[in-house]
């Protein structure tokens, strides 16, 4: 792969947008919230959403496989973002560089596509496993990935962009779906920011720097097991990384670090 190929930089109007409207539907409660039919969302594809990466590591096994482990976000040629917790654990510690790699240019689960190796990565000093707290990590890749219709960066969000109340935005990832296990086929789905109180009120308490979103009216959609360190998106441009779900994540909010908390550590440290 060639050292030559150029990062094509994010168009303008993704940084230059204004927010849209606040819906104005209400929030359900969750027990008014209808049964999950199809969790992950609806099929999609990488042209829409061309920043989008798999992120994969060796199962230890003899026959040395390469499986799915989380979702991730094109930056850069050579920097990608996902979540901390994506790559280091209590119970595990932490994957060596050498043992993931980025799978980019596919909608379909571990098939297709191209893949470049991680030479190293930057988990944020402030990560806290037990609170979430900045659970955002940067994966320096040895070689460039081209730039094309299928892999392009993503447009961050501006440091310190405040997104309103029930602003519909949209999840990309490779969640479950109907409960049976992760889609075959890269997935999004409409989901609604949460009224920070609300979503403290379920959750005792959440940091500052995460964005919780759910179904506006039910439907039984949202981010899911296998969809951590994807992508929530307003208009394409990068608003959050997908952090943690509760159990029933078909029916209650969703925790997604906010991007624009960490803009300019993103700049800073990427390559």
């Amino acid at each position: 792969m060639s050292s030559q190929v150029k990062t094509e930089p994010p168009p303008d109007e993704c940084r230059t947008k204004t927010l849209p409207k606040r819906a104005k539907t209400r929030l359900l409660s969750p027990a008014l919230a209808a049964t999950a039919v199809k969790v992950g969302g609806q099929d999609s594809s990488v042209e829409k959403y061309p920043s989008i990466v798999q992120m994969e590591h060796r199962d230890g096994t003899y026959l040395d496989r390469w499986r799915f482990l989380c979702g991730a976000v094109l930056f850069s040629e050579r920097t990608v973002i996902s979540a901390a917790h994506c790559v280091t654990s209590p119970e595990d510690g932490d994957v060596m560089p050498h043992n993931i790699r980025i799978r980019a240019g596919s909608s379909k689960y571990e098939k297709g596509g191209y893949f470049v190796s991680v030479r190293s990565y930057k988990i944020h000093p402030d990560y806290d496993v037990k609170s979430s707290n900045a659970d955002i990590a940067l994966l320096m890749l040895w070689l460039p990935l081209p730039m094309t219709n299928v892999t392009k960066p993503a447009c961050i969000a501006p440091s310190g962009l405040e997104l309103p109340d029930n602003l519909a935005v949209q999840v990309a990832g490779w969640g479950e779906t109907n409960f049976l296990g992760l889609s075959e086929v890269l997935q999004a789905v409409t989901v609604y920011t949460v009224n920070r109180d609300e979503c403290s009120r379920r959750y005792d308490s959440i940091p500052e720097n995460i964005i919780c979103a759910r179904i506006l009216n039910g439907g039984g959609k949202n981010a899911c097991e296998g969809d951590s360190g994807g992508s929530l998106y307003m208009d394409h441009m990068l608003v959050g990384i997908v952090s943690w779900r509760p159990e029933n994540c078909a029916e209650l909010p969703a925790g997604y670090t906010k991007v624009s908390a960490f803009t300019d550590w993103i700049k800073s440290n990427a390559i």
